[in-house]
């Protein structure tokens, strides 16, 4: 071997070293981040007053915060997470799908009126704490919707309806969480009213309009409609996303509106993005669009949902 072919050997060893140094060094930072997004949440509970707690399910434990319970005669508002932290880059999936900024739960946490629970979606705040058993990676990625999942986050709303004693629901859903609770209200019957904040409505089309791959273990919301179409629900549509595009969103609402136009709504919000400033809106907004979709009316064999209040 000459000096010029071991030096080239030597210098190829040394840019796998570091390579796999740049691998570990990332996985590390990836650990702290993922451990300081569980703390975090727990904090911002915390500094609210609501009660983290676990949830088994046949299949997963599912990270839940209930909120100060304040009257039977209040309905509860459940929250539901979006997809989280699925991905690190888009070649790249996340070993945690724990949110680093976890959205709906800064919307959730400014309910201070209705009874309210917060919903992690499967595998986020538990891989850390050893409850992540049954996670894998499909779980964030092309199944996240899929019937397991769904019948699973039902059967957790069921353990939170027993433990605080409330029987009407109110969903609330965001990004990803809002096909979760699309699909949730094809499948129960105690559902007054569904809230998604720039929601996804169908899978097929989103992942079709970015080219990115299907989500073929998941079940569509898109395919229920007709399931979902009479419930109230109001649908908030951020004007400057570059996730789930409005002009996306307003295609599927029309199928939508044309099954039930009385009691499928929506409304574009200026100055939002996909996941900025949702908690400031809905502190200013969220009493009047839950009463609303309570307060609709049932007339001439149609139900009529109210316009909410812009302006708190």
């Amino acid at each position: 071997m000459t000096i010029k072919m071991l030096q080239r050997d030597l210098q190829g060893a040394r840019q796998i070293c570091l390579a796999l140094l740049s691998l570990s060094f990332l996985s590390a930072c990836q650990s702290l981040m993922t451990t300081g997004a569980y703390l975090h949440a727990d904090e911002m509970a915390k500094v609210a007053r609501w009660t983290p707690t676990y949830i088994e399910t046949p299949h997963f434990t599912l990270k839940a915060y209930l909120g100060p319970q304040r009257g039977s005669d209040r309905p509860i508002v459940i929250y539901v997470e979006g997809d989280g932290f699925a991905w690190v880059d888009k070649n790249w999936v996340s070993p945690d799908p724990t949110p680093r900024d976890p959205f709906m739960l800064s919307v959730a946490l400014q309910d201070n009126y209705y009874n309210a629970a917060y919903l992690a979606r499967p595998c986020q705040y538990v891989i850390k704490v050893d409850r992540g058993a049954n996670c894998q990676v499909a779980l964030w990625t092309d199944a996240r919707f899929n019937q397991v999942v769904i019948d699973d986050m039902s059967g957790a709303i069921d353990q939170i309806l027993l433990r605080t004693g409330h029987s009407k629901v109110v969903l609330v859903g965001g990004s990803g969480g809002g096909a979760v609770i699309m699909l949730l209200a094809s499948k129960r019957n105690d559902i007054a009213a569904v809230v998604t904040l720039a929601g996804l409505l169908d899978h097929r089309a989103w992942t079709n309009f970015h080219k990115i791959s299907p989500l073929d273990q998941s079940l569509n919301p898109a395919d229920f409609y007709p399931k979902i179409a009479a419930t109230p629900q109001l649908h908030l549509l951020a004007g400057e996303d570059d996730v789930i595009p409005v002009e996306l969103s307003r295609r599927e609402l029309l199928r939508l509106q044309a099954l039930s136009p009385q009691t499928v709504s929506s409304y574009e919000i200026t100055g939002i993005d996909h996941s900025c400033c949702w908690s400031g809106y809905w502190t200013a907004h969220y009493r009047d669009i839950i009463d609303s979709l309570l307060e609709a009316q049932v007339s001439d064999g149609r139900i009529r949902i109210a316009p909410f209040r812009e302006n708190p």
